[in-house]
Protein backbone atom coordinates (compact mmCIF):
# COMPACT_ATOMS: atom_id res chain seq x y z
CA UNK A 1 0.00 0.00 0.00
CA UNK A 2 1.22 3.51 -0.80
CA UNK A 3 1.42 6.04 2.00
CA UNK A 4 0.70 9.75 2.04
CA UNK A 5 3.66 12.10 2.21
CA UNK A 6 2.98 12.96 5.86
CA UNK A 7 2.73 9.38 7.08
CA UNK A 8 5.86 7.44 7.83
CA UNK A 9 6.06 3.96 6.30
CA UNK A 10 5.24 1.18 8.76
CA UNK A 11 8.10 -1.05 9.79
CA UNK A 12 7.55 -4.71 9.00
CA UNK A 13 7.86 -5.73 12.66
CA UNK A 14 5.11 -3.31 13.79
CA UNK A 15 1.61 -4.74 14.28
CA UNK A 16 -1.01 -3.72 11.75
CA UNK A 17 -3.57 -1.25 13.10
CA UNK A 18 -6.61 -1.75 10.83
CA UNK A 19 -8.17 1.61 11.79
CA UNK A 20 -4.96 3.54 11.09
CA UNK A 21 -4.52 1.59 7.86
CA UNK A 22 -8.07 2.43 6.79
CA UNK A 23 -7.55 6.11 7.71
CA UNK A 24 -4.37 6.22 5.61
CA UNK A 25 -6.21 4.63 2.69
CA UNK A 26 -9.07 7.12 2.97
CA UNK A 27 -6.63 10.03 3.12
CA UNK A 28 -4.84 8.77 0.03
CA UNK A 29 -8.15 8.30 -1.79
CA UNK A 30 -9.24 11.82 -0.84
CA UNK A 31 -5.98 13.25 -2.15
CA UNK A 32 -6.33 11.27 -5.39
CA UNK A 33 -9.89 12.48 -5.91
CA UNK A 34 -8.78 16.10 -5.38
CA UNK A 35 -6.02 15.68 -7.96
CA UNK A 36 -8.43 14.08 -10.44
CA UNK A 37 -10.94 16.90 -9.90
CA UNK A 38 -8.27 19.50 -10.70
CA UNK A 39 -7.20 17.56 -13.78
CA UNK A 40 -10.80 17.33 -15.00
CA UNK A 41 -11.27 21.08 -14.53
CA UNK A 42 -8.23 21.66 -16.73
CA UNK A 43 -9.53 19.26 -19.38
CA UNK A 44 -12.95 20.93 -19.39
CA UNK A 45 -11.34 24.35 -19.80
CA UNK A 46 -9.29 23.09 -22.74
CA UNK A 47 -12.45 21.63 -24.31
CA UNK A 48 -14.24 24.98 -23.92
CA UNK A 49 -11.30 26.79 -25.50
CA UNK A 50 -11.25 24.35 -28.41
CA UNK A 51 -15.01 24.69 -28.87
CA UNK A 52 -14.71 28.48 -28.95
CA UNK A 53 -11.94 28.32 -31.57
CA UNK A 54 -13.93 25.83 -33.62
CA UNK A 55 -17.03 28.05 -33.46
CA UNK A 56 -14.95 31.02 -34.60
CA UNK A 57 -13.61 29.00 -37.54
CA UNK A 58 -17.12 27.85 -38.47
CA UNK A 59 -18.37 31.45 -38.36
CA UNK A 60 -15.48 32.52 -40.60
CA UNK A 61 -16.22 29.78 -43.15
CA UNK A 62 -19.93 30.68 -43.14
CA UNK A 63 -19.13 34.29 -44.07
CA UNK A 64 -17.37 33.32 -47.32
Amino acid sequence: MRHSRTERPRRTDEPVDPIADLRASLNLLGHSVEQMTEAMRGILQEMRNFDARLSALEAGVGER
